[in-house]
């Protein structure tokens, strides 16, 4: 069997760097012990992993207050304690038109104990228009879509946003790591370790600027204040209760120096480039049907496409049988598929990584062409 060619980097980054494996491997293997719990030397050596990951992420996103950086399982998790932590009875949000099911079922929660959730101004591909800021308490966008790759102009939405006094979140799952871009100018930041930032699965975080206090969404032991029955009033233990996933985050600390060696800009240059070449060919297919932006440069890695005729998900099977790896269906955004006019069927999506080759790419078109032949 062909080995396969993995362009599903968008749902999870594969294949790691050697150094995040070995970082899991040595926390389990040589550290073990529980962080901020002990004073022996394996409890400061776990107490060190975590320490030194927080401040390489607020490093590599540009995020001021390491402290304020909440490790999470995923981004899920982060985006869950901002919205249910901060958002209250009354309150009005505005969403892009490209939300991940991570924003919109929570908020859909949200609906149900009195909170006003509505689309902020579009621009033509379904992000908030800066020049167009609603009067809301809190504005959530993603700063890509995974569905269209579409970027959000970050600068912009956060200067736009200051000035109104609207609290600006954003979702990274698909730029962190990927897009030369710093987030600090906003005021929540969520993102997911197992994508762009190389980590591994069951690895995110959640940021939030000075002054934004969300109630904690889980409560326990810290290994701080155990006296109290509260959870302790500063960061980052009042949000993290419990035992954190120490091998994960040694991973994921692992991933973020590999990134600062490597420079996102590199990363971003090489995507790009495969990016242009996968549109190109698409596009001038009359029996392919893409989606805007057509642009390699404004849109994160990856991009949606349907064969006329085929529902996207044979497409997809056609493809896996000859060893390509994509991903069909909604997507888990099924918000911006109708904005597309993809819903319910949805789209065949491939998303090639730092990783993914020029040959690669040739065995993708070529499985491609062999399923057109055979439609």
């Amino acid at each position: 069997m062909k080995s396969v060619v993995y362009l599903d980097n968008a749902s999870s980054s594969f294949p790691k760097p050697p150094g995040v494996i070995r970082a899991v491997t040595r926390a389990l293997a040589k550290t073990g012990a529980n962080p901020n719990r002990a004073g022996h030397a394996l409890g400061r050596a776990a107490s060190r992993i975590v320490f030194e990951t927080r401040e390489a992420l607020a490093e590599l996103l540009r995020l001021p207050n390491p402290e304020r950086i909440i490790f999470t399982k995923n981004a899920t998790e982060g985006i869950n304690l901002a919205l249910k932590g901060l958002l209250r009875r009354g309150d009005r949000v505005a969403i892009s038109g490209l939300e991940h099911n991570a924003v919109i079922r929570p908020l859909t929660s949200l609906r149900k104990r009195g909170v006003t959730v509505d689309h902020a101004p579009l621009t033509v591909h379904g992000l908030p228009d800066p020049r167009r800021i609603p009067d809301v308490k809190l504005m959530v966008t993603v700063t890509g879509s995974n569905v269209t790759g579409a970027l959000a102009d970050v600068e912009a939405l956060a200067a736009a946003c200051r000035k109104k006094g609207v609290m600006l979140m954003l979702d990274t799952a698909q730029t962190a790591g990927a897009v030369p871009t710093g987030f600090g100018a906003a005021d929540i930041v969520a993102g997911t370790g197992h994508k762009a930032l190389f980590g591994p699965q069951g690895t995110g975080f959640v940021w939030f600027r000075e002054g934004v206090e969300p109630e904690p969404m889980i409560e326990g032991g810290t290994g701080s204040l155990s006296e109290s029955a509260v959870m302790p009033p500063f960061w980052p233990d009042r949000h993290e209760a419990g035992t954190l996933n120490t091998p994960g985050i040694a991973g994921l600390g692992a991933a973020v120096r590999y990134l600062m060696r490597r420079g996102v800009e590199d990363v971003r240059a090489h995507e790009v480039d495969i990016m242009r070449a996968l549109l190109e060919r698409l596009r001038n297919d009359e029996r392919i049907v893409t989606y805007p932006p057509f642009e390699p440069e404004a849109r994160a890695s990856l991009l949606l496409f349907n064969v006329r005729g085929m529902d996207p998900a044979a497409v997809g099977e056609a493809l896996d049988r000859q060893g390509i790896a994509a991903r069909v269906g909604l997507h888990c955004a099924p918000e911006a598929h109708r904005f597309l006019g993809t819903f319910p069927a949805g789209g065949v999506r491939v998303s090639p990584g730092p990783f993914t080759t020029r040959r690669g790419v040739a065995r993708f078109f070529d499985a491609l062409h062999r399923v057109l032949k055979g439609r």
